[in-house]
């Protein structure tokens, strides 16, 4: 399977993942371009320290290897792919403009790993230029859209259909929900012994103070660092902030960390992060209620929580979120790639 991938200048953390998981499927052959220097084993470290959050986790990973990026667009405009993956709509749109009439239906997908609930280009930045209002609308091909809310449909529709009624309605049939994911790698197979009760880095505002030596900016000058404190950790604070999605729950995940989510039980179903409950994590509402419940677990529920925690990371690995896009598109297309 032949795969143009067409990426951002810069990091994106929804295309970025992706892209390394179609990378890790045997049977996918995958050119990206421009090159995403910073997903692979050679970037200089002058461009990792540039890329937000350090270039942890998910950068830096990737072999190498000799592909032919010359003419892309004139190849794609030939029929010469089985799919073009266009990995950043947001910064991008551009290029989509440009190759948009050459592209098939059913043999296209458009990522949108934007903070901004509204999707291309129904988003005020399009809105407020005439010149834009009849651009080719990318959720006529298959549209992955991470902050996928009811708002979404709100955008859509210009503004011109309440909210209220948004929440009761169905996304368009092309628009689907996608998230974050985690190399495989990242995941532990075994947690080690507890030795703290939360991470360092605490997001939240309010639980930080209350928490000495913690703090609301990431401290850490490297991945290990970073890692390390989280796998001397019971507790890992997360929380909604420009989106709900963040790459900073599968790394709590990831290392072991039971996940303490404020407000997850206000986030909508069709949003990213998926498949994380009371089951497998703690929803609190404030730091009283977060003491109270972290107060009220018993040694064995602690486990059954880092044991639920543990396996949700590994269901939302890079891999599984390839898989995940490549059969949407079409249930048969995994045939022959395996990882």
């Amino acid at each position: 399977m032949n795969i143009a991938f067409l990426t951002s200048s810069t990091e994106d953390y929804l295309s970025d993942g992706i892209l390394h998981g179609l990378r890790s499927l045997s049977g996918v052959n995958v050119i990206d371009f421009p090159k995403a220097e910073r997903l692979y084993r050679g970037c200089p470290e002058v461009v990792k320290r540039q890329v937000r959050g350090g270039g942890f986790t998910l950068y830096g990973l990737l072999d190498d290897f000799e592909v032919c990026r010359h003419n892309l667009y004139w190849r794609i405009a030939q029929g010469e792919f089985d799919l073009v993956i266009f990995g950043d709509i947001y910064r991008d749109f551009g290029v989509f403009i440009q190759l948009a009439p050459m592209l098939d239906l059913k043999k296209t997908a458009v990522l949108d790993g934007a903070d901004a609930e509204s999707m291309y280009p129904y988003a005020g930045r399009w809105w407020r230029h005439p010149r834009h209002w009849f651009l080719p609308r990318a959720n006529r091909f298959f549209y992955f859209k991470r902050e996928l809310t009811p708002r979404t449909l709100h955008y859509r529709f210009y503004c011109l259909c309440p909210e209220g009624l948004c929440k009761w309605l169905r996304p368009p049939r092309n628009i689907r929900p996608i998230a974050f994911s985690i190399p495989a790698e990242m995941v532990l197979t075994q947690c080690p012994p507890k030795q703290k009760q939360f991470a360092a880095h605490i997001v939240d505002p309010e639980v930080a103070k209350h928490v000495p030596g913690s703090s609301i900016i990431p401290p850490f000058s490297s991945q290990a660092e970073y890692y390390r404190d989280l796998q001397e950790s019971r507790f890992g604070i997360t929380m909604k902030r420009a989106g709900w999605d963040c790459l900073r729950h599968y790394e709590l995940a990831a290392n072991g960390c039971v996940l303490c989510f404020r407000d997850l039980d206000r986030k909508p179903a069709t949003c990213a992060p998926h498949g994380l409950s009371k089951e497998n994590c703690i929803v609190y509402h404030d730091y009283n209620d977060l003491q109270r419940q972290i107060g009220s677990i018993s040694d064995a529920r602690y486990e059954q929580l880092q044991a639920a925690t543990l396996r949700w990371a590994e269901e939302n690995t890079t891999i599984a979120r390839a898989k995940q896009l490549l059969h949407t598109i079409d249930p048969e297309i995994l045939q022959g790639a395996a990882h």
